[in-house]
């Protein structure tokens, strides 16, 4: 990933895709993106989205029901989309138990939910 990138990455593609099979209401408003800003925390990362901050409707939050495999996170990923209205507003990832993650995601896949 290059830095100052503002179009999704394939990780972060990749998971929206298994969100918006969970809640596909949200799938129009997850084409097209735009990344404001990525923050690496050594345990996940925050990928913030262009939002209107005027729009209406309730704060909502969609956690994935599958497990992201990076090789080198031993107990795997989660992540949990947060918006409003329709529009997501910041996708947030974590590791599982102790794990660390430097944010490279190589060879990951995001498994089916079950």
């Amino acid at each position: 990933m290059r830095p100052g990138q503002r179009t999704l990455t394939a990780f972060e593609a990749a998971i929206l895709e298994r969100l918006v099979e969970k809640e596909p209401r949200l799938a129009p408003s997850c084409t097209g993106l735009h990344v404001l800003s990525r923050e690496f925390t050594g345990v996940g990362s925050y990928t913030k989205f262009l939002c209107d901050e005027t729009v209406k409707g309730d704060d909502w939050n969609v956690t994935l029901e599958s497990m992201i495999v990076v090789p080198g996170v031993k107990n795997g990923m989660g992540a949990v989309l947060f918006g409003r209205g329709n529009h997501p507003k910041v996708l947030e990832t974590f590791t599982y138990g102790d794990d660390h993650w430097d944010g490279v995601y190589d060879g990951f896949t995001v498994e089916k939910a079950g």
